[in-house]
């Protein structure tokens, strides 16, 4: 298992961050704060089917290079749209026409997010033809009629929330088994990553600019040292990311306990730098003109999506008690 990017992989690492970065900046979300649901420009260049079948329209590649797009669309806190497109395009594979029509942008999917007695929790676009849920036992895509739905306010104003009844999905495809999670836990851990990234990126540009008592505050200790912790953070999340993406494409036995450990150590990492990137900038920080909120609201909503810490920590105590992982 080789974990340093090859020439390949890199390219296209290269590719997502200048596309993301050129096309979908942070700073797009100020003043307007609501992302369009356009996916042309992500069909065009075919990031959604990056890991789709060739005869559907995509380019048939593993879950390391879409790892890697994901990387980066975290780091712009990306339009959340693509990311239930994609699990959408994985859900209908088995599907060649509608597979096809995903990957193209011709039909849009929303994510399931949450399905209660009564209720259902869409994230995404409410006009959207497809729903898809994912859960740790299986993968559904539905029809989705979004007209009696009602709008809601998300913690990241940049995404779009709704509530309908359940009569409002029509179970079309149905995947049994862990496969697309294990998929849905790796592009989330990957966007986690981005954001811990990003929020680090932005603290030391701060630190380099912002003067108190003639000098740089990034001169201080007291500003140098939780930039180091965030640094720190980011290596365990980015190490264990590249290596749970790696195990999953060569099908290691411990695959899924690795994905679960990079999602425990991305959600750390997010949570705790958006955190302390605020805490460094001090008043600024929190204002609606800047940046930094973005990435804490990106970051809590990537959280919640990814599971409880608890349950990470609880899932990962049981497979080493139980002496099914591989120490080495």
């Amino acid at each position: 298992m080789f974990l340093a990017l090859d020439s390949h992989e890199q390219e296209i690492a290269n590719a997502a961050a200048d596309f993301l970065g050129n096309e979908y900046p942070l700073q797009r979300l100020h003043p307007q704060p609501r992302d369009a649901h356009d996916l042309a420009p992500f069909c065009e260049l075919g990031w959604l089917g990056l890991a789709a079948p060739e005869e559907a329209g995509g380019s048939d590649l593993s879950q390391v290079e879409e790892m890697l797009f994901f990387l980066e669309h975290g780091r712009v806190a990306g339009p959340m749209d693509v990311y239930a497109q994609v699990l959408g395009v994985a859900v209908a594979a088995a599907d060649g026409a509608l597979c096809a029509s995903l990957v193209a942008g011709e039909a849009s999917v929303a994510l399931v997010v949450e399905q209660r007695e009564g209720a259902v929790r869409i994230v995404g676009n409410a006009a959207a033809q497809y729903a898809v849920e994912v859960t740790p036992s299986h993968a559904a895509l539905y029809a989705f009629d979004g007209s009696g739905c009602d709008e809601v306010l998300c913690l990241d104003r940049s995404v779009a929330m709704s509530i309908g009844a359940p009569g409002c999905l029509q179970e079309v495809l149905r995947l049994e088994g862990d496969s697309v999670w294990r998929k849905a836990q790796i592009d989330l851990c990957a966007m986690m990553v981005g954001v811990a990234e990003s929020a680090l990126a932005m603290i030391v540009a701060y630190a380099k600019e912002r003067e108190t008592f003639g000098r740089a505050i990034g001169a201080y200790q007291a500003v140098r040292h939780p930039c180091s912790d965030m640094a720190v953070r980011n290596e365990a999340a980015r190490s264990q990311l590249f290596y749970a993406a790696t195990a999953l494409r060569e099908g290691h036995a411990d695959a899924a306990m690795q994905v679960d450990a990079a999602a425990l150590l991305a959600q750390r990492a997010a949570i705790m730098n958006v955190d302390t990137n605020i805490q460094l900038h001090g008043g600024i920080g929190v204002t609606d003109e800047h940046d930094a909120h973005l990435l804490l609201k990106r970051a809590n909503l990537l959280s919640r999506l990814a599971g409880s810490a608890k349950r990470l920590r609880a899932t990962l105590l049981d497979v080493a008690s139980s002496g099914d992982c591989d120490p080495t």
